[in-house]
């Protein structure tokens, strides 16, 4: 949960200096839960083109994405930021993550869109028999 917690306070911060001083907290879940999202369908993606790759894809897995990410909005907004938490949050970690530490709120969604461009990058190989 501290990861998540440190997302949210970067996020958070994110939001104010690009001028969503309305709702940051909310902008910071939906970026999390973006996240969340496009690691799930890496997993999903993964699955079916290397274990399963005979296999009929799913109808079922294009709606279920859609749940997915509202199911994790759902859960990191009662977890992050109810009841004031997210007040919390940023007084808690205001001088340990202030300024530096940039990296890991970076890296969180680039590594899912670089695994999923590579999960493409793949089974296109396989469609053309080179692999």
């Amino acid at each position: 949960m501290r990861f998540f917690e440190y997302l949210f306070f970067k996020y958070y911060n994110w939001a104010i200096k690009v001028g969503d001083g309305d709702m940051p907290a909310f902008t910071s879940v939906i970026c999390i839960s973006f996240g969340i999202l496009i690691y799930f369908m890496d997993v999903v993606m993964a699955y079916y083109y290397f274990i399963m790759p005979t296999s009929d894809f799913s109808h079922f897995y294009f709606y279920i994405f859609p749940v997915v990410f509202l199911c994790s909005i759902v859960v990191l907004y009662i977890r992050l930021v109810t009841k004031d938490k997210d007040k919390q949050i940023m007084e808690k970690h205001k001088d340990e993550w202030t300024g530096k530490k940039h990296i890991g709120a970076i890296l969180y969604p680039l590594i899912a869109i670089v695994l999923f461009g590579i999960e493409l990058y793949l089974k296109m190989m396989i469609n053309q028999g080179r692999i």
